[in-house]
């Protein structure tokens, strides 16, 4: 187990979850409430150490248990009013055809219908925020989303495209390019209702800038060299970047195209819904997820499902850790 797991180790004890709840929220946490709170965050423990150590017919089915048990943890120690029994008993996802869809191996068209349950109640209990680490190995910024509507509907490859660490694997399945920027600086909203945005690595030059500024979500949009101007209130996807080619431990925000126009999802939202794609998948179309393994046609997803499983187990703890760790002193 990591640091990242040792410190969350704190949240499956009696005391230090009592004394988390009187520090945070100033108040004296009942005995079922630590109860329910830890019972989540070692019931998540256990489910990823078995999903390490099991096949790969079951490890995405185990792991996404394991990320649902953390996220109903974390649910339950930032929202002290809510109890166990007022969770919703359902995913807050929903798959939508895809039996249609996975005949002829669709699966970028994939798509899932944001419902009442624990993905939403994940983004309300964490008002759809995200913590970044921006050219630096500590938190040091936040973004705060709109949170999406229920019916919402979320293509497969409109998620992956939000997330830039799987930007080789994505390249090797679509034969196409993963659009991510740098961002180096961001001013929201100045006095004529401007955003700006200057743009940093990963950027060749600035014709590829429309792949990630949809010039058509934007009443007005300039573009001079590496900075942007838009005069409304849609954005990209900010996203965080986790693995640095060149620092290890130093995170980037970087700037993708928005699963669509207006909809944007934190961090753990976004670990949350790629983590039940792969779940359902292996869940209810075992035949099709094993073939993947096995080399047979229409497999060329497969390392992207792969790094997307070492992605969550790796860095899905650190940023639930992350969130509980706050508020930070930039925010105070």
């Amino acid at each position: 187990m990591d640091k990242a797991w040792n410190k969350l180790l704190e949240f499956e004890t009696r005391d230090l979850v009592e004394r988390f709840i009187k520090k945070k929220y100033d108040r004296k946490a009942s005995a079922r409430q630590i109860l329910e709170i830890t019972s989540n965050f070692i019931q998540a423990r256990e489910y990823f150490l078995n999903s390490k150590k099991s096949a790969i017919s079951v490890k995405p089915l185990l792991q996404y248990y394991g990320v649902t048990s953390m996220a109903r943890g974390l649910i339950l120690a930032t929202s002290p009013k809510l109890s166990e029994s007022s969770l919703k008993p359902s995913h807050g996802l929903e798959t939508n055809d895809w039996k249609g869809q996975l005949t002829n191996r669709n699966f970028e068209e994939l798509t899932v219908t944001i419902r009442n349950g624990t993905f939403y109640e994940l983004l309300v209990a964490t008002s759809n925020k995200s913590y970044y680490k921006n050219n630096s190995s500590g938190i040091g910024w936040k973004l705060k989303f709109a949170i999406p509507e229920i019916g919402t509907d979320v293509k497969f490859v409109d998620l992956i495209q939000t997330m830039s660490d799987l930007s080789e694997e994505f390249k090797s399945w679509k034969e196409e390019k993963l659009y991510f920027f740098q961002m180096e600086s961001f001013i929201p909203k100045n006095e004529s209702n401007e955003y700006s945005y200057k743009l940093g690595r990963y950027l060749k030059n600035s014709d590829e800038i429309p792949n990630v500024f949809i010039e058509k979500d934007y009443e007005k949009i300039e573009i001079k060299g590496l900075n942007v101007l838009t005069s409304d209130e849609n954005h990209p996807q900010f996203s965080q970047r986790f693995v640095d080619p060149f620092n290890t431990g130093i995170g980037e925000i970087v700037l993708t195209k928005p699963i669509k126009k207006g909809l944007h999802i934190n961090t753990l939202a976004q670990f949350y819904m790629l983590s039940y794609y792969m779940g359902m998948l292996a869940r209810y179309f075992p035949s099709i997820w094993m073939s993947l393994s096995r080399s047979e046609k229409g497999d060329a997803i497969y390392p992207l499902f792969i790094k997307s499983m070492e992605h969550i187990e790796k860095f899905y703890p650190t940023t639930v850790l992350e969130f509980l760790s706050g508020p930070y002193e930039f925010e105070k």
